[in-house]
């Protein structure tokens, strides 16, 4: 009886591990404009987590989506997010909510690091813009709750 006491127990712990493992993420990806003043009344206002965050890090006055993305990565894959036209981003799960982010700019990288992500908090990129503007990428784990894979 012994034996097969330490076997299931051996099997429960290594089951239980596995997920943990091999799991997957799901990202949520939003480009986002900063500006101090805007004509256009289409423009939609970034979500109040997100917009706390930048106020607190920028000088925007103001801060739009443009492109909003979910996708599933599974563990050591990559999947590429189109932003816009000019922007893709090349983002590789790398397990335990590590990921590496290459983010190509009109066909170039523009940046690429490995980060991270915080539960519940927006990892945040950027650059300058024309005219005093800036863009940005926000992202974050996605939950059931956050948002829908597209």
């Amino acid at each position: 009886m012994q034996p097969f006491r330490k076997f299931a127990l051996l099997f429960v712990a290594l089951t239980g591990a596995l997920p943990a493992l091999a799991s997957d993420l799901t990202l949520e990806a939003r480009l986002v404009w900063g500006v101090n003043e805007t004509q256009d009344a289409t423009h939609k206002p970034v979500a109040a987590d997100l917009s706390s965050k930048l106020h607190g890090m920028f000088k925007w006055s103001n801060y739009f989506d443009i492109t909003n993305q979910v996708q599933n990565i599974p563990l050591n894959q990559s999947r590429d997010f189109k932003m816009s036209d000019r922007c893709v981003l090349k983002i590789k799960n790398l397990g335990s909510s590590r990921i590496e982010v290459s983010c190509i700019g009109q066909g170039k990288e523009v940046c690429k690091g490995t980060h991270t992500l915080e539960p519940t908090q927006w990892l945040v990129l950027g650059g300058n813009d024309k005219n005093n503007t800036a863009w940005f990428i926000g992202l974050r784990e996605a939950d059931g709750g956050l948002a829908k894979v597209k």
